[in-house]
């Protein structure tokens, strides 16, 4: 009997540990500034996008587990354990009720609410494109570039309809269109036609070559606009990560002769107004700030270094393409993004103002990097009213 006691205590000890362990664990891929590789990077977006739920879960199960067994036997013998366990349960829950406070506070400034509910709306998520929508709008070389069209259901319009040019993030080296889909229904829902573009990735094409790219899908659109009943003259541009940079890049250079369109043939590449989901702003900054900053594929992405290559470096950051006349401007980041750092979009937001451009900036507290692959987490439920209201002051729908 006092080895089976002796052997029910350690197993017990062995359990709060472990779960203090895991708050633990939870706390810092949640709060703590990590190294932006791939995996950690991957690990801490997870936990942020769920943390209320993700630290609050393990909070309350240690509390009730401590409160349960602390009267036992086995507690009052290795109190320490019920201690390390108690402190880090109750850390662990109000910090998961933190960042949900500031969220709510943040919505609540803007007339918005949030639901506690709507944190398990699931994910805005596609493994691949939609190709029963997929057409080809350009051909570059041997590449066929393609956009999936979405459509709103029901009866035709009345009239023209605004449209909405769909960049897919993936640090301009992976992705693929379609990619967000729960944007596009979600856009749809309300009237605007999608189209969701891919560009060539690298290190197939540098960055101008993907702005390029972007700006073929700008014409092809214009150009086909009465075949899909949408309005040439209302029509936005938005991106998301790698995309929010080239959406940004692309509409603060349509009236420049560079990037120029690269299938040859795009011709009026203007729009209406800019969406960028937390997208890299200065390409300088993010390439200093970066784990890869020494890799010759860097160089070879941008066109050389910012000695070699200073035009490049300009016409892809768009901080360093401000003027008054640039076209509306959303910008909507998380103020905990572990990927592009917050300080892009604040030094784009206080360029934008000095200029006297028509822009809003939305930071989203505690938001990490693609908050919005969690449709339902407070960044999304904030970010949705936000690009609702500037469509429809910008795009009139």
């Amino acid at each position: 009997m006092p080895v089976a006691r002796g052997i029910g205590r350690w197993l017990i000890v062995t359990m709060l540990l472990l779960l203090a362990a895991l708050e633990v664990l939870l706390l810092v891929l949640v709060f703590v500034p990590l190294p932006r590789r791939p995996l950690i990077a991957a690990g801490s977006v997870l936990a942020t996008s769920w943390c209320t739920p993700v630290l609050g879960a393990p909070a309350l199960l240690g509390l009730l587990l401590v409160r349960a067994l602390w009267r036992t036997r086995a507690v009052r013998s290795a109190r320490w354990a019920g201690w390390v366990a108690l402190t880090t349960s109750a850390v662990a829950l109000a910090s998961a009720l933190a960042p949900y406070a500031a969220a709510w506070e943040t919505a609540r400034d803007r007339g918005e609410g949030l639901s506690l509910a709507g944190q398990f709306a699931g994910l805005n998520y596609s493994r691949g494109p939609e190709r029963d929508r997929t057409l080809v709008y350009a051909r570059v070389g041997r590449h066929r570039m393609k956009m999936d069209v979405w459509l709103p259901d029901g009866r035709a319009p009345r009239g023209p309809r605004p449209a909405v040019v769909w960049v897919h993030g993936g640090g301009w080296e992976s992705g693929h269109r379609s990619q967000t889909p729960r944007w596009n229904e979600w856009l749809n829902d309300r009237g605007y036609a999608v189209f969701d573009i891919e560009y060539r990735l690298a290190p197939r094409a540098t960055q101008l070559q993907q702005i390029g790219d972007v700006k073929c899908a700008i014409g092809w659109v214009r150009r086909n606009a009465a075949r899909y009943a949408v309005d040439p003259a209302r029509i936005v541009l938005a991106g998301t990560s790698a995309g929010g940079n080239l959406a940004l890049s692309a509409a603060y250079t349509a009236r420049d002769n560079r990037p120029r369109p690269t299938c040859g043939s795009a011709r009026g590449t203007a729009v209406r107004a800019v969406v960028s989901f937390y997208g890299p702003t200065d390409m300088a900054g993010m390439i200093a700030g970066g784990a890869n900053r020494a890799d010759p594929r860097v160089r070879a992405f941008m066109g050389g270094s910012l000695m070699t290559a200073s035009d490049g470096f300009r016409l892809g950051s768009p901080t360093r393409l401000v003027r008054a006349d640039v076209p509306p401007t959303l910008l909507l980041h998380g103020s905990h993004d572990r990927l592009v750092p917050v300080a892009q979009a604040r030094e784009l937001n206080a360029r934008l103002t000095r200029a006297g451009a028509v822009h809003e900036y939305v930071e989203i507290p505690w938001a990490d990097h693609a908050f919005d692959y969690n449709w339902g987490n407070w960044g999304t439920q904030i970010a949705r009213p936000a690009l609702a209201d500037f469509l429809r002051v910008h795009a009139g729908q």
